[in-house]
């Protein structure tokens, strides 16, 4: 089974806690993510991934993973772990600003935009860590 990597990634504005999300080549919400990059390794991969996808660069916290299984648009299953990324730099332009959008929302808000329930998941328990 595939491994993918990807990222959570988070901002505080206003005294609230939002995510940052982005569009897949389907339309769907959902977190920046990718193939497995062995040069990179696991953490490497989840920051270009936040980087090319969502045009965001920050602080990784590695002891903050979600892992889940997920389907992806070929139809084939992965193995998906992101990671809690504390978003420091927003670039007006990035590598997939052609190709994609990219929405800065509350959890609350983010928890309607995705569709999958593996993704829900993963932020319901990105909210626990964060908002307890």
């Amino acid at each position: 089974m595939q491994k993918q990597y990807g990222a959570i990634p988070f901002v505080h504005e206003d005294g609230e806690l939002k995510v940052v999300l982005v569009t897949s080549a389907s339309g769907y919400w959902i977190f920046p993510k990718g193939r497995y990059e062995k040069d990179r390794g696991k953490l490497g991969t989840a920051e270009l991934e936040a980087y090319e996808e969502a045009g965001v660069k920050g602080k990784l916290l590695k002891k903050k993973a979600y892992r889940t299984k997920v389907v992806i648009r070929s139809g084939e299953r992965v193995h998906l772990t992101l990671y809690a990324l504390e978003v420091r730099t927003i670039h007006e332009k990035w590598l997939e600003s052609d190709r994609r959008k990219r929405v800065i929302v509350s959890v609350q808000k983010a928890g309607k935009l995705i569709d999958s329930d593996a993704l829900k998941d993963c932020l319901r328990r990105f909210q626990r860590d964060f908002l307890a």
